[in-house]
């Protein structure tokens, strides 16, 4: 090997060398900074875990106590409707009345085109009679 070739190796070697000897640094660098935020990260965590704690006592000591409620109204209104029924019940049954009526029109239909019907229905009704006299009125002339 030539004297060149030795000096190129050992220029090759030295690059080589720093460039590792840069990346290594870099290396370390950057897991000094990773440790860093690591420390960071538990520091946050230890105070996440801190108040969580804190936040669980809190929790624990809390006490709700409900006011009692108030059914007087309730118990006036049951005892105002028990009263009504029993004095219901005092006065006894109201006797049955039986009403006999030939209506034309009944009460619960208050509706214009309801007697409106009815009384075509009735003159209808009344001229079917009428006709049916005459008719019988002058057969029994014919006959006779």
């Amino acid at each position: 090997m030539s004297n060149q070739e030795m000096q190129m190796d050992e220029i090759t070697l030295t690059e080589m060398l720093k460039e590792i000897f840069e990346h290594n640094k870099q290396v370390q660098e950057f897991i000094e900074k990773q440790q860093e935020k690591d420390k960071i990260i538990n520091a946050y965590q230890q105070q996440t875990e801190l108040l969580i704690e804190s936040f669980n006592t809190k929790f624990s000591n809390i006490k709700v106590d409900a006011p009692k409620p108030d059914i007087s109204s309730v118990n006036q209104a049951l005892t105002n409707g028990l009263q009504v029924i029993n004095q219901t019940i005092a006065k006894g049954p109201k006797p049955v009345e039986r009403v006999f009526r030939l209506t034309l029109f009944p009460e619960q239909v208050r509706n214009a085109e309801y007697y409106g019907i009815m009384l075509t229905r009735l003159i209808l009704g009344v001229l079917g009679i009428m006709a049916l006299i005459l008719g019988y009125m002058l057969l029994n002339k014919m006959i006779r």
